[in-house]
């Protein structure tokens, strides 16, 4: 009986930490693609260095619901902020 309560329990800590790096990874790749593009526009070329990915932020009431676009509009912001 405690193996399977351990297996239960080690089975949903896999799946949690999977599902997670998921989203990231899909965040993530919106935030390279965002930053891309936010540094380009300001400077008028693109910037070859694209920053390590941020840990996701809370998504906000207007955010958008897909991580990847949460990343690109994350990433936009950064690469205009520091294109500027």
């Amino acid at each position: 009986k405690e193996l399977m309560k351990k297996s239960i329990f080690t089975a949903t800590v896999f799946s949690i930490l999977l599902s997670t790096n998921i989203f990231a990874s899909e965040f993530c790749d919106g935030f390279k693609q965002g930053y891309q593009t936010g540094y380009a526009q300001e400077k008028g070329y693109p910037n070859h260095y694209i920053p390590s990915c941020p840990y996701p932020p809370s998504k906000g009431y207007n955010d958008p619901k897909s991580d990847y676009e949460h990343g690109y509009v994350v990433g936009l912001r950064q690469g205009m902020q520091e294109g500027n």
